[in-house]
């Protein structure tokens, strides 16, 4: 089995098993998650030779824009009490590679907590590569490996603006997030859309290349959440799935201080202090550092120790993103 598509098996298991701390005790929810992997995943040999040769993702620069982004009806959640003229925001969840804005809709509970928050809420697919996986493309590093000609910063471009244009969405509250490929695509979006996007968190993503010029914005904060021991978008950097074959992506200190740069970000980061986001980790795990003092915006960084690819997909982290995303508004 391919190290890509054993990973995409991978996300789902454990996005599934980290989803059990939802309902249950953080120790109940490390037992079953223990179990998964045991049955499901340790059996399944893992080569340790690199993966065959994969052709690098063009830049999405000079793409042209396939048809309209089209979400199905089972990816929304739009709130039903609304009082005439009341705005509520938006918040885009983009899946990572393999997975599907169905999955991360069920698994995450998203209709449950658009009613809860009285939140839009919209998790669209991304396109079909060869070996049927859903993905993003979101520049070269990450994940368009059969190089098709996929503008997807001008599809969600313009679902985004569909959606903020409508009279009950509040256009000064649109919030993305998005893990691992969804992590990419929505560093990558943050980047372009920075006008028109209020706050944005990544998982287990990148930022985009140091030379990505990005669109000028007033206010844009931005969020990135990783894992110092995820093994397939590495925290130092590198390429996805160490295949030398890929675009290289910053590491996660390195995206944060480039950051930093093109929000106009003076001084040094900051410590904040340390957090609990994953029950499966001992203790408070989670490094927080951020610029505050910036031009433009602000940005954070939140290294999650022992933390691997999966950060993000349990309650405590999805909850306390939603916390930042929620507490600015443009």
């Amino acid at each position: 089995m391919s190290k890509l598509r054993f990973s995409t098996v991978l996300s789902a298991l454990l996005l599934a098993a980290g989803a059990c701390d939802r309902a249950t005790s953080p120790s109940t929810a490390e037992k079953a998650a223990s179990a998964v992997v045991t049955a499901k995943v340790v059996p399944v040999p893992i080569p340790t030779a690199t993966p065959t040769p994969t052709p690098t993702a063009p830049n999405t620069a000079n793409t042209t824009a396939p048809p309209q982004l089209v979400v199905p009806a089972a990816q929304i959640y739009q709130p039903s009490d609304l009082k005439p003229g009341e705005r509520r925001p938006l918040l885009i969840f983009l899946h990572g590679l393999g997975a599907s804005g169905k999955t991360a809709f069920d698994i995450l509970h998203l209709a449950a907590f658009g009613a809860r928050e009285r939140v839009f809420v919209l998790a669209p697919d991304g396109s079909v590569d060869r070996q049927r996986r859903q993905f993003w493309n979101a520049g070269r590093a990450c994940c368009n490996f059969d190089r098709r000609d996929i503008d997807d910063v001008a599809r969600l471009a313009q679902l985004i603006d569909t959606w903020r244009a409508r009279p009950n969405v509040d256009a000064s509250r649109i919030y993305v997030m998005g893990h691992s490929n969804g992590g990419f695509m929505t560093e990558r979006l943050a980047c372009a859309l920075g006008d028109r996007i209020t706050a944005a968190a990544s998982m287990s993503g990148a930022a985009p290349p140091v030379e990505q010029v990005c669109t000028a914005t007033k206010s844009l904060a931005l969020l990135e959440v990783h894992g110092d021991a995820d093994e397939i978008v590495r925290y130092a950097g590198g390429s996805v799935f160490d295949s030398p074959e890929l675009s290289r992506f910053p590491g996660a200190q390195q995206g944060f201080r480039d950051w930093a740069k093109r929000l106009g970000c003076t001084g040094s980061a900051l410590a904040a202090p340390d957090r609990d986001l994953d029950a499966r980790l001992p203790g408070s795990e989670t490094r927080v550092e951020r610029y505050a003092n910036c031009a433009s915006g602000s940005v954070e960084l939140w290294t999650v120790r022992g933390g691997n690819h999966f950060v993000g997909t349990g309650q405590q982290t999805f909850e306390a993103i939603w916390q930042f995303l929620s507490a600015h508004h443009s």
